[in-house]
């Protein structure tokens, strides 16, 4: 709980400086302090037995109001969270049914004999690091052209593997490289309907660069296990 005494040296010091007439001190103060909030929630976990990210979801509404407190614009962010809160929260029953259809094809997938299979290949060339990582490499490639977002195949690759550096590496470079090229993520998506295009011709564009990012990531991985893990 080291982030405590720093979160709280943070707003006292803001609170001090209140009465300096310099924006760069007080834009200093308040960084300081929401990176504090920020880093608080990666130990928020082990604290209160919660996930970061739940606690982040429930905290940044009273750190605002806590902040907007002290610095007494209390009445100001009442009434632009009251705006953005109507504006952003029409469409989000979309949302929910999307994401509970995509946790029952996730759960269902889970279960059945397809992902065995799945572990099958990836345990025969978990014998060789340079094939398991370039199977990752494959896999993340076409399940982002069938139309896989890169955390839903994250999500049903994690079971089969054993957690490492190395192979943490691929895995965050290999689903990252997709916002590149797969026509169903919502970058390219965006990007084709402002420049008017098919997103599967941008796509196809950023194959080459998206192919080498990947060979990058692999090739650093490959190098600290040989550097540190040999």
């Amino acid at each position: 709980m080291w982030w405590v005494p720093v979160y709280t040296a943070a707003v006292a010091l803001y609170m001090v400086v209140q009465f300096v007439e310099t924006a760069p001190v007080h834009d200093a103060m308040g960084t300081a302090a929401l990176s504090a909030f920020i880093v608080s929630t990666f130990f928020a976990r082990g604290v209160y037995q919660v996930s970061g990210a739940l606690f982040f979801a429930f905290g940044v509404g009273l750190f605002c109001f806590g902040w907007a407190l002290l610095v007494r614009r209390v009445k100001r962010y009442a009434v632009m969270a009251l705006c953005h809160w109507k504006e952003r929260t029409e469409g989000l029953g979309n949302y929910f049914f999307m994401f509970l259809g995509a946790g029952l094809f996730v759960e269902m997938l889970a279960r059945s004999p397809l992902l065995a299979g799945l572990g099958g290949w990836f345990r025969v060339g978990a014998e060789h690091s340079v094939w398991l990582y370039g199977m990752i490499a494959v896999y993340f490639f076409a399940t982002s052209f069938v139309g896989f977002h890169p955390l839903v195949s994250l999500t049903l690759l994690m079971p089969l593997l054993v957690p490492a550096v190395p192979l943490s590496i691929v895995l965050v470079c290999c689903s990252l490289a997709t916002v590149m090229y797969s026509p169903y993520n919502i970058s390219v998506s965006l990007l084709a309907e402002e420049l008017g295009d098919n997103p599967y011709r941008i796509g196809r564009r950023n194959v080459p660069f998206a192919l080498g990012y990947m060979a990058g990531g692999i090739g650093i991985a490959l190098l600290a296990e040989r550097l540190f893990f040999g």
